[in-house]
């Protein structure tokens, strides 16, 4: 694999292809976790993403799912105070783990890769508190532009981008229809990045984007032959849960 070093954190500055783990190393560590992140830079991603959450209190938390499974049974993340989550322990295959503050994540994580914070959709009552905390909490975050916000909202997106217009925004889709419809949303010409889902790029795709001056991060790619394809179309980045077994590929034939 070729070794990434560079003093400048920056998705924008920086050409990729860069190799981004999937809520960490989930394979090496519970995902999400601090571990997680750790194996993932060791195994030599450029960045992490991981998905935030906004506990009822209105504290963002670094958990995907909004259920967990607790010692008294399945509570909502989202529907929790957070003095009661930073008490719990939870099961995992790789064994009990804790929910982390995004403030205690980035405190972890700051100035050492580039991060893509996906944002889960809050309900669209709570878009403004979500997106003022979010505001808040990347605010001491320096280089800016070594974070990329991204999320299926594309309301969300279009909040932040009010608050802060100099947030790197991503939007996110699991079928073109989102996409295709996606000039109708606020924030179409705000976006700085596309996350399509790896099945979806193709060279049309990356024509439209190029057209729009838009990175193209793809997810989630575990599959050496799945990740060569995607690095020769030229997208911005490959999400993986796999770093270990996909880097080779991602890099092959590029200059040392």
């Amino acid at each position: 694999m070729i070794p990434r070093m560079t003093d400048i954190l920056s998705w924008t500055r920086l050409s990729g292809p860069f190799l981004i783990g999937h809520r960490g190393h989930p394979g090496a560590a519970r995902e999400n976790t601090p571990e997680a992140f750790e194996a993932a830079l060791e195994a030599g991603c450029d960045g992490v993403e991981f998905d935030v959450r906004m506990t009822r209190d209105g504290v963002l938390v670094v958990h995907h799912d909004d259920r967990a499974e607790g010692p008294a049974g399945t509570i909502a993340v989202e529907g929790s105070l957070w003095v009661d989550l930073a008490r719990m322990r939870f099961p995992s295959p790789q064994g009990p783990y804790r929910i982390h503050t995004l403030a205690e994540t980035l405190e972890v994580l700051r100035g050492r890769c580039l991060l893509n914070l996906e944002m889960k959709p809050p309900g669209r009552v709570r878009h403004a508190a979500a997106a003022d905390q979010l505001i808040a909490g990347l605010e001491a975050l320096r280089p800016h532009e070594s974070v990329l916000v991204s999320s299926f909202d594309a309301d969300l997106l279009a909040a932040l981008h009010r608050r802060d217009s100099g947030l790197l925004l991503g939007f996110l889709f699991a079928s073109m229809e989102p996409f295709n419809h996606l000039e109708e949303s606020e924030v179409a010409e705000s976006l700085q990045a596309i996350h399509p889902r790896r099945d979806l790029v193709d060279r049309k795709l990356m024509r439209r984007a190029e057209e729009a001056g838009l990175m193209v991060c793809a997810w989630t790619a575990d599959d050496p032959a799945e990740t060569s394809r995607l690095a020769k179309l030229g997208v911005t980045a490959v999400i993986t849960n796999r770093p270990d077994a996909v880097a080779d590929a991602l890099y092959e034939g590029m200059e040392p």
